[in-house]
């Protein structure tokens, strides 16, 4: 048997050299689980380190506790090694349990370790007396851990009545200062915006909290027996959030700092009582309060979506009053397309079986060619070019027909000389013509295409989303797409446009081409049949620098009481089916808001109306 008392380490952990050395006071043996009785029974153990890890189940606690009912080792002091503390819970348990002088952890360096086993070496009588104080304030530790812990069971009233119980039993025959009182209604306990001393239990009876918002007293909650009042202000000193009103005949103890102090001074009991209690009324409030903002937070997304929806039916309540003016817009391309196509198909056979030269037919591909580029002649002007072309065609209606085609042209009439010798004029032109008209019905389809692509593409974006995160765009060009979408009503207007050279801006362009809708829509309402359209874009570069979208009509005006109403939500003067809805300005100055803009109108009664939209570069 070893001479010397033993050290025994239990951990999978490496541990310092030095405790291995022949000049310390112990025998040391280090192993990695628990040993076997054989094993004890040829060492003395003086003082065990476990590691934590190793005690985590029930089989694993009951080995150790095994371990040191052995005799070898029931004098033994016990020190924890926590790799990784468990929960709070499990913590006190194992304290309670095996009473350990200290609790080691892997920040604590070699020097400290091997000072911190020294210390708790059990074998001097100086040791041995630290040994019973330290076991005496663990004792002490482990029973108020304990403590704390056995109120969990407990629902709230049973823990206040529990508090309440002890207050009264504390305060009997000691209650000089009458911190025991019964309240009366509508008595003030304490105050929003002043310092708050005290902290009140409400014994008996309901107090109301109100607070003072816009002018206004909002009721936040109604506080009943067992409830604290006052808890957060008295604890953090902050100044008190809300005032607390007695309601009814209300019995209530008042602390104030001094007074809370010598409570808990009295009784190992109270602290832990007090601290549930304390943090359970704490608990509950911020539990109300992230119920509440979870509900604000519900109620503003379904704020959020019926402002979408309300966006969106504005959106397409417009859209509805288009559609008819854009469908005759797309029928006349439409149809010019249809018209090309058919004279195409009957004059391609005749091109491409003509029995004509190698030179005329050359001359016939630069006619087809030119007409994509030839401009419209008046009336006047082919009259006159005829008249001057008799002698080189041969009649007037030959003339006509190779003006039109533009053969009198110098470019072409040198070609037609040299291919048409002992040609009869009126079959060549006729046969050139042919050339000329695919050419002209194909720049008549290009332009008709292009017309129709316009209008869908004016009238895809109206009708589009806006991608979550604002884009850079050209207002010019969304400013010009409305009106694309708007012509067959702009028939009979004057429209005038002043477009400034503008930066791109980062927006929701769908939705700002909603407001350009909406206001040249209004405009053109107001002035019924006739009147001028003016549409400017500016850009300031003045700081802040912004953009500013002027659109004013000759409209009879809008009278100065009416001008305050028209972005009320509902209002209108329209006739019903005419745009009239009464959200439309609503929904404009919402979306100019959205850009962090403001939207203005000036209007004089028989001379104009001005809406100005003002639109920050930055949006910072």
């Amino acid at each position: 048997m070893n001479t010397l008392h033993s050290l025994l380490i239990i951990s999978q952990h490496a541990w310092p050299l030095q405790l291995e050395q022949q000049d310390m006071p112990w025998h040391y043996w280090r192993i990695s689980s628990y040993p076997a009785h054989p094993q004890l029974s040829q060492h003395q153990l003086a003082l065990v380190v476990v590691d934590v890890s190793l005690l985590q189940s029930n089989q694993q606690q009951l080995h150790f506790n095994q371990l040191l009912k052995h005799p070898s080792a029931q004098a033994a002091n016990v020190i924890f090694y926590a790799d990784q503390l468990p929960s709070a819970k499990q913590l006190c348990e194992l304290v309670n349990k095996f009473t350990p002088m200290h609790v080691l952890s892997p920040e604590d360096d070699d020097r400290h370790l091997e000072e911190q086993l020294r210390l708790h070496w059990p074998i001097a009588d100086h040791h041995q007396q630290q040994r019973w104080l330290e076991q005496q304030l663990a004792e002490h530790v482990a029973q108020f851990r304990a403590n704390f812990f056995d109120y969990t069971a407990l629902s709230d009233q049973e823990l206040s009545e529990q508090v309440i119980t002890a207050l009264y039993a504390f305060f009997q025959n000691n209650d000089e200062d009458h911190l025991c009182r019964t309240y009366s209604a509508n008595h003030l306990l304490t105050q929003e915006g002043e310092a708050n001393q005290y902290l009140w239990f409400i014994a008996k009876g309901e107090v109301v909290l109100k607070k003072q918002q816009d002018e206004q007293t909002l009721e936040v909650a109604r506080m009943q027996a067992g409830s604290l009042v006052g808890g957060m202000s008295f604890v953090t000193g902050e100044l008190g959030f809300t005032s607390a009103v007695t309601t009814m005949r209300t019995d209530v103890i008042k602390l104030d700092r001094v007074t809370f102090a010598k409570v808990l001074d009295s009784s190992n009991h109270l602290l832990p009582l007090f601290t549930n209690l304390l943090l359970r009324h704490f608990n509950r409030r911020l539990q109300k309060s992230i119920h509440t903002k979870l509900t604000l937070q519900s109620t503003l997304n379904s704020l959020d979506s019926a402002h979408e929806q309300l966006i969106e039916k504005e959106k397409m309540a417009v859209l509805g009053q288009l559609i008819s003016g854009i469908a005759h817009e797309l029928n006349n391309p439409v149809a010019a397309i249809n018209r090309g196509s058919d004279t195409i198909a009957k004059q391609l056979p005749q091109v491409l079986n003509s029995p004509l030269s190698a030179k005329q037919q050359q001359l016939g591909q630069q006619l087809l060619e030119a007409a994509f580029t030839l401009t419209p002649m008046s009336t006047s002007e082919i009259r006159q070019r005829s008249s001057n072309s008799v002698d080189l065609f041969g009649d007037p209606i030959t003339a006509r027909k190779a003006v039109t085609i533009g053969l009198d042209r110098p470019d072409f009439r040198q070609q037609y000389l040299q291919c048409s010798d002992n040609e009869d004029c009126a079959e060549l032109i006729n046969a050139l013509s042919s050339y000329h008209q695919i050419g002209n019905f194909l720049r008549n389809i290009q332009v008709c295409a292009s017309r129709i692509a316009g209008l869908v593409k004016g009238l895809k974006h109206y009708a589009g989303q806006d991608p979550e995160q604002p884009v850079l765009a050209d207002l010019n060009e969304g400013i010009a797409e409305t009106l694309v979408i708007l012509e067959n009503r702009l028939r009979g207007f004057e429209v005038e446009c002043n477009y400034g050279l503008l930066p791109v801006y980062r927006c929701h362009p769908i939705a700002l081409q909603q407001v350009w809708t909406n206001l040249i829509a209004n405009a053109l309402d107001a002035m019924g049949n006739r009147g001028k359209l003016s549409i400017t874009s500016r850009y300031n570069e003045a700081s802040p620098s912004y953009i500013s979208i002027i659109i004013e009509d000759s409209g009879p005006g809008i009278k100065p009481e009416i001008i305050e109403k028209i972005f009320q939500l509902n209002f209108t003067t329209k006739r019903e089916g005419n745009f009239g809805l009464g959200i439309g300005l609503t929904v404009c100055q919402q979306i100019v808001a959205q850009h962090l803009g403001r939207i203005e109108v000036e209007s004089e009664l028989e001379q104009f109306t001005r809406f100005i939209i003002t639109l920050p570069l930055n949006q910072s």
